[in-house]
């Protein structure tokens, strides 16, 4: 038997687990044999707490660099975790705080939208598209805060042009974004004030907010004097209006009749919606309002800072409208010519007569000089005509450069004998209408009756058809004068020119009203090179230099005659004859009411080219 000559280890890496156990009694010679083998032998089997000397399974154990790559592997994991969840974080904070700088924009540009990224806005008044917290589209309307109010109308139009744009942009490119005939984009679109609170435009500058506005300067001085007497300003909710309508005067129309019908339509439509209503009159071609009318019903509450009025879409809270915006402001209430007999006209063309008549009931008051004159006119008319059982039929004849729709006059006029046989028949039906004989009751009443005249042409008056007895002028306050009228009523002629050109002085000539209304004619009042400007189409929407106070005068006689004119033929008690082609025939049918419109008794239209009323028709401005 061989021995090992060293002692052995008293842990082995081998062992196998002790029959019995070993008996220290023993010798120390005896002992040492039964340890050097037995203990071998008989010891437990390895721990597996203890690495193993011969690689399991037959692998080789990983090198010490690929367990290290795998340590900083897991390490780079856990930490890249935990910048993801602050950058999270971070990002939620930043969008409930950030400021426009960091909201990306999109702009139009030849006709294609760009993201502008953090680019400031543009100093143009246009739409903006905004991501939202949601990573969504939204859309506005950016203001400059510096802009005056209000803009040009064409702006303003261009504003809603735009919008339309965008609107079908993103619905094409987003098909979670909402559109219809009528939503411009409703569900997506944030309001201004919404916008500065989210953070997506910037907020208005201390001075922007402090800044006054003349029409709240206007309301608040109205409402001091409504309360003189009574309460005191301290019983007035002054605050913002929660929405609000302002109607713009302001027209590149010369004539006053759209801009009426508009101002009617608008009213109507602020009162069915519950918005504040507005007139602002700085910019119109006519004047003040107040020169004509009885100031309006004052709210009592403020607009917002100019920036949050806009043209469009109709969903604001606060709305502006002008004659470039009627067809936004109005939608479907617009009438095309084509399709005046489709099913749904008649409930579209009667809700636009309901809303021009609240306009009319609430604000078509004179003022002045011609409420007195209107007065004494009706009365006379009560006591020489009514009171023996005569009618009064009115006649509106317009001309000027306003065609008949009609095709057979379409570039001339509707003959004065159109008006006179319809007149006729009127009288026909109210006096005789079973074509009997005449009682002396009814020939008093026949006998009577008067026709009263109204024409944008003074020299109307004095054609045949329109020279009978019976015939006479709705008003005599304020008469258009033909240019013959004019040049006699000189105090001296105008001298004849000499021999020498150097002494020959430059006299404007004189020019009347003879044909009726025309546009440039009346830009020319009082500056007839204005007038040769709009004549070539030249002339600027708003000119720098705003009109003095001898063509404002002249332009307000204008204005004057024409309110006269309709609001005596309205009150005809035997009804009205015009060209429903005319503006002024419109306002008429508006003023008598929807049974004369409907019926055809006290309203009757004479342009073959549309069959009863209309309102406002597209192709119009």
């Amino acid at each position: 038997m061989i021995h090992s000559s060293r002692q052995a280890r008293p842990t082995s890496t081998l062992r196998r687990t002790a029959s019995a156990t070993p008996s220290f009694n023993t010798d120390a010679t005896e002992f040492s044999n039964q340890f050097a083998f037995h203990h071998l032998l008989n010891s437990p089997l390895p721990s597996p707490a203890l690495p193993s000397i011969v690689p399991r399974h037959g692998k080789k154990p990983p090198p010490r660099s690929l367990r290290r790559a795998f340590r900083i592997s897991a390490r780079f994991s856990t930490w890249l975790c935990a910048f993801a969840i602050l950058y999270g974080l971070f990002r939620i904070i930043r969008y409930a705080t950030d400021s426009p700088s960091s909201v990306t924009y999109l702009t139009l540009k030849m006709n294609e939208y760009d993201f502008a990224g953090r680019d400031p806005l543009t100093q143009d008044p246009a739409p903006v598209v905004v991501a939202d917290a949601h990573k969504k589209p939204k859309w506005t309307v950016s203001i400059p805060q510096d802009a005056s109010f209000p803009l040009k109308p064409s702006q303003y139009a261009e504003i809603c042009v735009q919008s339309d744009y965008v609107v079908k942009q993103l619905s094409t490119k987003h098909t979670h974004f909402h559109t219809g005939p009528d939503s411009q984009g409703a569900t997506n679109f944030v309001d201004v004030q919404e916008a500065h609170d989210q953070g997506l435009l910037s907020q208005p500058s201390k001075k922007t907010q402090i800044r006054e506005d003349p029409l709240n300067e206007q309301s608040l001085q109205q409402l001091q004097e409504d309360d003189e007497g009574q309460a005191s300003d301290e019983s007035r909710d002054f605050g913002i209006c929660e929405k609000s309508l302002t109607f713009l005067m302001e027209s590149t129309d010369a004539g006053m009749g759209k801009t009426l019908l508009g101002l009617w339509m608008a009213y109507g439509l602020a009162q069915e919606e519950g918005r504040a209503f507005f007139i602002d009159d700085s910019n119109w071609a006519y004047g003040r309002y107040t020169t004509f009318f009885r100031p309006q019903p004052v709210p009592s509450c403020k607009l917002p800072p100019a920036t949050q009025r806009l043209p469009c879409p109709h969903q604001t809270r606060h709305l502006v409208v002008s004659t470039s915006t009627y067809q936004w402001a109005f939608g479907d209430l617009i009438e095309s010519l084509s399709h005046h007999h489709s099913p749904k006209h008649a409930a579209r063309q009667r809700r636009a007569f309901s809303l021009a008549r609240a306009g009319y009931d609430a604000l078509f008051y004179l003022t002045g000089a011609d409420a007195d004159y209107l007065s004494n006119r009706l009365m006379e008319l009560d006591t020489t005509n009514h009171a023996h059982g005569g009618l009064t039929i009115g006649l509106h004849v317009r001309r000027g450069d306003r065609r008949p729709w009609e095709s057979q006059y379409s570039d001339s006029y509707i003959p004065p004998s159109t008006y006179l046989t319809v007149a006729q028949s009127l009288l026909d039906t109210h006096f005789n209408p079973h074509n009997t004989t005449l009682t002396h009751e009814t020939a008093s009443g026949l006998a009577a009756s008067t026709l009263l005249l109204a024409s944008d042409d003074p020299e109307i008056y004095s054609t045949s058809e329109f020279a009978a007895p019976s015939i006479q002028r709705a008003q005599s306050q304020i008469l258009l004068a033909s240019k013959a009228t004019l040049d006699a009523a000189l105090p001296d002629p105008v001298p004849a020119p000499t021999a020498d050109p150097a002494f020959i002085k430059f006299v404007e000539p004189n020019v009347g009203w003879e044909g009726g209304f025309f546009a440039s004619i009346f830009w020319g009042l009082g500056n007839p090179s204005e007038g040769r400007r709009a004549a070539r189409g030249e002339r600027d929407e708003r000119p720098k230099v705003k009109p003095n106070e001898e063509t404002i005068r002249l332009r307000e006689y204008m204005g004057r005659a024409y309110l006269l004119d309709l609001k005596v033929l309205g009150s005809a008690n035997g009804g009205v004859i015009c060209g429903v082609s005319s503006f002024g025939c419109r306002l008429l049918g508006v003023m008598r009411g929807w049974e004369d419109v409907e019926g055809g008794k006290g309203w009757r239209n004479v342009d073959g080219g549309y069959k009863g009323w209309v309102g406002l028709v597209e192709g119009e401005w």
